[in-house]
């Protein structure tokens, strides 16, 4: 089962061996965790805005990391 982009953000705070992927390549550690092709798209295109906009849909806080 693929995760969410709201999963894989929560994960980036817990896990600094998958920060450090996400660090040298983000789309594809996103990819690997099992991100679908629209919200790899959100990273690669740094669409902050609609990342917010579906952790607020989640009820969750907003944590967006810039590398």
């Amino acid at each position: 089962m693929a995760q969410s982009i709201v999963d894989f953000l929560e994960e980036l705070d817990t896990n600094s061996k998958l920060m450090e992927a996400y660090k040298q390549d983000p789309v594809g550690t996103a990819r690997t965790y099992g991100l679908v092709d629209d919200e790899l798209r959100l990273i690669e295109e740094k669409d902050w805005d609609e990342v917010k906009r579906r952790f607020d849909d989640a009820s969750k806080a907003t944590r967006v990391i810039n590398y």
